[in-house]
């Protein structure tokens, strides 16, 4: 696979320790802005499960569905917008967290907003947010990933986006196209913050991120939080290395 100039140069300069260009988004509000702002600087930027073209706007941004075949489902409002989706839902990570656990009953994320500047850093961090389809956002919720469902919800997923749920299990099986992605979101977050996950989860997800490679837009979009925030996601930076010392080798071995 052939990389492009500017990525093998933004790349080549990942340094491990950078100064931030700018301060890192101190909440999920000021991330979603940051997150506009680094998708329109990539090159045919798409959403992350359906591979929606992303249409930049003067308000932020939206998908273009025809050109990912996705048909609407029942949400015709949010299946026409783009959200910010947590790879690793906000549940996932905070429901132990004092801040939710003491909280009213439906109201642990607002208090976490409100209280925990630990919870505040972990919702707004810009590695594990990517723009998504906002219906399929709502019908992923806080489901695990898994490689392959035996019983689907939607067998005809939404046209042509092969995105599949069962609902009785609390689970999801994502697209091809976004498993790398996930896989490299969910290891960042596990080393990071200390997220419980389990050893069947934790294989899964290292055989996704050696199977689905990193793309340039993948390897750029690293850079540019880094940036932002002062921290890679590591997953990718070495993937993103390997490809430019291997340029031919896309089968190399790697090890984490």
């Amino acid at each position: 696979m052939k990389i492009s100039v500017t990525a093998l140069l933004l790349i080549l300069l990942l340094p491990q320790a950078m100064a931030n260009s700018s301060e890192p988004p101190a909440n999920f509000m000021e991330a979603k802005k940051q997150m506009v702002k680094i998708f329109s600087k990539l090159n045919n930027p798409t959403t992350l499960y359906c591979g929606c073209k992303i249409v930049f706007t003067k308000r932020g941004y939206k998908p273009d569905l025809k050109s990912c075949g996705y048909e609407i489902d029942e949400d015709y409002e949010r299946g026409n917008r783009i959200e910010a989706e947590h790879i690793v839902p906000v549940w996932e990570f905070a429901h132990s967290m004092r801040c939710w656990t003491s909280a009213t009953k439906g109201e642990g994320r607002d208090n976490c907003e409100n209280t925990d500047d630990r919870f505040n850093r972990i919702e707004a961090d810009l590695h594990n947010l990517y723009p998504t389809v906002g219906e399929v956002n709502k019908r992923r919720s806080s489901y695990a990933f898994v490689d392959k469902l035996t019983n689907r919800d939607n067998p005809e997923g939404f046209g042509q986006c092969q995105m599949y749920f069962n609902k009785s299990n609390y689970l999801a099986e994502p697209t091809e196209r976004a498993k790398g992605i996930i896989a490299r979101a969910y290891l960042y977050m596990y080393a990071r913050y200390g997220l419980n996950l389990d050893s069947e989860h934790l294989r899964l997800y290292r055989e996704w991120n050696q199977k689905y490679k990193p793309n340039d837009n993948e390897c750029k979009r690293n850079y540019m939080i880094q940036k932002i925030q002062g921290n890679d996601n590591p997953f990718v930076t070495e993937k993103c290395r390997l490809r430019i010392r291997h340029p031919n080798s896309g089968e190399k071995k790697e090890s984490f």
